[in-house]
């Protein structure tokens, strides 16, 4: 294959508004550059092709050879500036996909507010969410599924950067009807005969003691909906953090759990090393905004 000539595409530009302006003054004009600066790019541009564009004389004619390049020439320079216009539109969040994953308390309390004010900032950007557990999440962080996820640390691994966002708490969740549904807070050792419903998210809480109870349940849920369900019909209760209550539940109560006060740390997690594409980098922006502003 021979060598591809050294041309850049102000060349082609040059080739072009002389063609079409059939002349060489006007060209510069249009281009904003002195005649000779402009016949001297021409000079150039014929010289690495090895052959001639123009034919040699007073008027401006293209030769068979800049007949057949001038719409190769045309096809380059639309297609470089398609490209360096949808590569300035992504850097300037105009365009492009933003995928992220999340746990449910986060995308119930969090994303409705904040998939608002995204779309307002960055009409362009097709959003693509997910929700998971805080292990599913980090799964497609690992895999490149999605390029940021908001959960708690988990797998510990190398190969991710976890920023902390903020800390929270755990509690009991029951009916407000409950007995213990008007109190202040309850401790751990209270609630150790009631019949608690099990969930993912009590992995949480494997390394505290007091909670050791909650590893082996009869009755385990892994969908956040039926677990709702279930505790608005009273049929049980069960331990969640704060987040985990939906904000529209009106037959939910939380009471604090003490001795101990154990909390979950929820953040942003993603590959480690990686730079962030600018439409997760904007959406980053919002998440610390939302977690410094309560």
């Amino acid at each position: 294959m021979s060598r591809l000539p050294e041309l850049s595409v102000q060349h082609y530009r040059h080739f072009l508004l002389v063609a079409e302006l059939r002349s060489f003054r006007a060209a510069a004009a249009r281009a904003c550059r002195s005649q000779p600066a402009l016949s001297l790019s021409i000079k150039e541009m014929e010289h690495r092709l090895g052959q001639p564009l123009f034919e040699r004389g007073s008027r401006v004619v293209l030769t068979r050879y800049g007949q057949e390049c001038l719409p190769l020439a045309r096809e380059l320079v639309e297609h470089h500036d398609r490209v360096a216009g949808a590569l300035g539109g992504l850097a300037r969040n105009e365009g492009g996909l933003l995928a992220l994953a999340s746990v449910a308390t986060v995308a119930m309390h969090w994303l409705p507010e904040l998939v608002a004010a995204y779309r307002l900032q960055y009409p362009g950007v097709s959003l693509r969410i997910f929700d998971d557990n805080s292990e599913g999440v980090e799964r497609m962080v690992l895999a490149g599924e999605v390029e940021l996820g908001v959960c708690s640390p988990v797998a510990r691994d190398r190969r991710l950067e976890f920023e902390p966002l903020l800390h929270d708490a755990f509690g009991l969740v029951c009916h407000k009807k409950h007995p213990l549904a008007g109190r202040k807070s309850v401790t751990w050792r209270e609630i150790a005969a009631l019949p608690l419903v099990g969930t993912v998210a009590h992995r949480q809480l494997a390394g505290h003691p007091q909670a050791a109870f909650m590893m082996d349940r009869p009755v385990f849920v892994s969908n956040m909906m039926s677990l709702l369900a279930m505790l608005e019909r009273g049929v049980g209760v069960t331990v969640l953090a704060r987040l985990g209550v939906p904000p529209d539940s009106g037959r939910l109560a939380f009471v604090p759990l003490s001795r101990p006060r154990i909390e979950r740390q929820l953040g942003i997690m993603r590959l480690a090393g990686r730079t962030l594409s600018p439409a997760a980098a904007a959406m980053q922006a919002l998440l610390r905004g939302k977690a410094a502003g309560g």
